[in-house]
């Protein structure tokens, strides 16, 4: 990028890497928050300029000269041991990963870590060659990839959480609705009864355009509200059920504050920080680190009670440090409901916060394959023979 510049050009790059704004000649920093919270310019200037500026969370976040590293990692007897595992680049490899705690796979790219991961850690521990045990010790393996959540129009933020179910329950009861003769399935708009039939309850018409891209406008019956007038007359705390999918995630919890079973739903979507997203917005609309979130948050939900195995490709991919820091939280609170989570990850914010790191390399491609390191975060700095150790 510099070599770019260097020879006359204008480079502009949306970034969340540290070490590449740190770099950058000038930095726009848009915020403050994501969603309803962000659209507004809070700091910019050169790297100097940005770290004295408190609007600025980016500049604020790069002004910590010293990250904070994991001192207390869970303790673990329990592994999943990998022995003598030929697959690609990985030759005779041996290897433990802790159960109950949160493990990063590190290295130079293609050093070997998804191969590692995703197949010889298959779900029956039967990728490549080697043996594979401890498996059995877990009820479910959950795999998780950036691109891992359904992406349809008719799927939103509500219906993929589960909350949407409690909340057609509750306008389903309200005196109003018995009165219509209305119950809970009046207020789908993935069902015929109380959605608006011009635009099947989506709020909006695509209109074909043949040869062209197709026109998307908002329905001109229901004026993008989904449902009849019918269902709309009625209200719970004065909002209709359009109303209530309009309302950002933290919004929702006061709207529904007393009912335990949302809460629980809302609360944790705010607590991993997705408390800005509308409860009825697209899951086409979400970035992939968004969407893995929401799918991770899920997972946690659905999974209260079990012991699970999840595999995680560099969740951190895209996200901003202060998203890093939620996501982390996410993570933390998936081994504590008795979870086993080991990502494949580059970012070091994220390391510095892992149980137990396992180092693979030397390098990419077939001089890689091996590993270097096995330990704590604050074990690998001192670790001279390991190349991420020197960046944490």
């Amino acid at each position: 990028m510099q070599a770019l510049r260097d020879q006359g050009n204008t480079v502009i790059v949306i970034e969340h890497d540290p070490d590449v704004m740190a770099a950058a000649d000038h930095m726009i920093d848009v915020g403050p928050g994501a969603g309803i919270h962000g659209g507004q310019v809070v700091g910019q200037g050169t790297l100097a300029e940005i770290r004295g500026q408190s609007s600025s969370v980016t500049g604020q976040y790069l002004k910590n000269e010293n990250p904070e590293i994991n001192h207390n990692p869970r303790s673990f007897t329990e592994t999943i041991k990998v022995q003598g595992a030929r697959l690609h680049n990985i030759k005779g490899l041996d290897v433990r990963f802790p159960i109950r705690a949160l493990t990063a796979v590190t290295g130079v790219s293609d050093s070997g870590k998804s191969t590692l991961v995703f197949d010889i850690l298959g779900e029956n521990g039967d990728g490549g060659t080697g043996k594979v045990s401890g498996l059995e010790n877990f009820d479910a393996v959950v795999t998780v990839e950036q691109s891992d959540i359904a992406r349809m129009k008719r799927s939103n933020v509500a219906t993929y959480s589960g909350a949407y179910s409690d909340i057609r329950k509750i306008f389903g009861c309200l005196e109003a609705a018995k009165e219509k003769g209305m119950a809970a399935k009046h207020f789908s708009f993935n069902t015929r009864g109380g959605r608006c039939e011009n635009c099947e309850g989506l709020g909006r018409i695509v209109s074909n355009m043949l040869f062209f891209e197709n026109i998307e406008t908002v329905c001109p019956v229901c004026g993008g509200r989904q449902f009849n007038e019918e269902v709309l007359s009625v209200k719970f705390k004065g909002c209709s059920i359009h109303e209530v999918l309009k309302q950002p995630v933290e919004k929702a919890l006061k709207t529904f504050e007393g009912n335990k079973k949302l809460e629980g739903v809302l609360g944790l979507l705010q607590d991993v920080g997705l408390g800005y997203l509308e409860l009825g917005q697209t899951l086409t609309t979400l970035s992939g680190g968004e969407g893995q979130r929401l799918k991770l948050a899920r997972e946690l939900m659905q999974n209260q009670g079990k012991r699970s195995l999840y595999r995680i490709d560099e969740p951190t991919t895209g996200l901003h440090p202060l998203d890093i820091e939620h996501f982390i939280v996410l993570l933390n609170r998936m081994v504590d409901n008795d979870g086993t989570v080991i990502v494949v990850e580059h970012n070091a914010q994220l390391i510095r916060q892992a149980d137990w790191i396992i180092d693979l390399g030397p390098e990419g491609g077939d001089r890689g394959g091996k590993v270097i390191f096995e330990g704590t975060p604050a074990q690998i700095i001192a670790c001279r023979d390991s190349v991420t150790g020197p960046f944490l």
